[in-house]
């Protein structure tokens, strides 16, 4: 057997080649949370043969797969409307808004400010 298919890949060199293999732009952050997933899956990457052979190939497919979900939410202009106007809506007793208070009460706070300034 050749050194390729006893010796672990380790962590640093599975991310390296994960972020060389990328053509496309993908956040980091998912990046590493598809590294993290299959590391914890089976406490190992394995080989450098079957890093390359199996693993790389489905970290990639994965990493596609959130970054085009996380596109598609970033383009959502209704699910944007949605929660702007569940955080920021007025209140009244039925309803409550999530930051609705706060953002009036900064409001207030800078209108004082303001006309102490004046």
């Amino acid at each position: 057997m050749a050194w390729y298919e006893e010796q672990e890949i380790t962590f640093e060199d599975a991310r390296k080649s994960v972020k060389s293999s990328l053509k496309e732009e993908i956040p980091t952050w998912i990046v590493e949370q598809c590294l993290q997933d299959e590391y914890k899956q089976y406490n190992s990457f394995g080989s450098y043969r079957g890093f390359y052979t199996f693993v790389l190939p489905s970290i990639l497919k994965v990493a596609r797969r959130k970054n085009r979900a996380l596109q598609t939410l970033r383009r959502a202009t209704p699910l944007k409307v949605w929660m702007n106007h569940i955080l920021y809506r007025p209140t009244n007793e039925s309803q409550k808004s999530l930051r609705y208070e706060e953002v009036k009460a900064n409001f207030n706070k800078q209108k004082n400010i303001i006309k102490n300034l004046i």
